[in-house]
């Protein structure tokens, strides 16, 4: 059987999420500061959120002028008792990308676990940097995580 080059960065894409989810801790996430305390206050008669989306930034280093597959990755640690719906904004214009089904209610207690995967094939852009952002909302909270998309050389944002 042979594996084109997209099903091989799905796979690889997916594993790196996958070790990613295993490797944030709480402290990682928190450090930032969470995006709870910049969400809207709740309507009248409902209660503050009780989820929390890491608000770290997100950030891709990409060879400039070709296309480019990558994904984001919400980590959100709490719990939920209506769907999270995952939107983007801000992406490059002509970036191919499709929003997962809302995230059913559910628990992770106090452990940031990555549930909001968006995957994306990005237009060859040009050199430089582009920034983005994944809401979450449960219906009545927003938060937001920011992405940086920076067009370059190579591959790799150490180098």
């Amino acid at each position: 059987m042979r594996l084109s080059s997209r099903s091989v960065k799905v796979a690889l894409a997916v594993a790196t999420g996958l070790a990613l989810t295993l490797a944030i801790s709480p402290s990682t996430a928190s450090a930032a500061g969470g995006a709870g305390s910049a969400a809207p206050a709740p309507a009248a008669g409902t209660s503050q959120a009780t989820w929390d989306l890491a608000d770290s930034e997100q950030r891709v280093c990409l060879p400039a002028n070709q296309s480019n597959f990558t994904y984001f990755v919400g980590f959100v640690a709490g719990s939920w008792s209506a769907p999270l719906h995952v939107d983007m904004h801000g992406l490059p214009e002509g970036t191919d990308y499709g929003l997962p089904h809302p995230i059913a209610p559910g628990s992770n207690g106090d452990r940031y676990v990555g549930i909001a995967w968006v995957a994306m094939t990005l237009p060859p852009l040009d050199f430089g940097e582009y920034r983005a952002e994944m809401t979450l909302t449960d219906g009545v909270v927003t938060q937001s995580m920011p992405i940086l998309i920076k067009m370059q050389e190579r591959w790799g944002c150490g180098l």
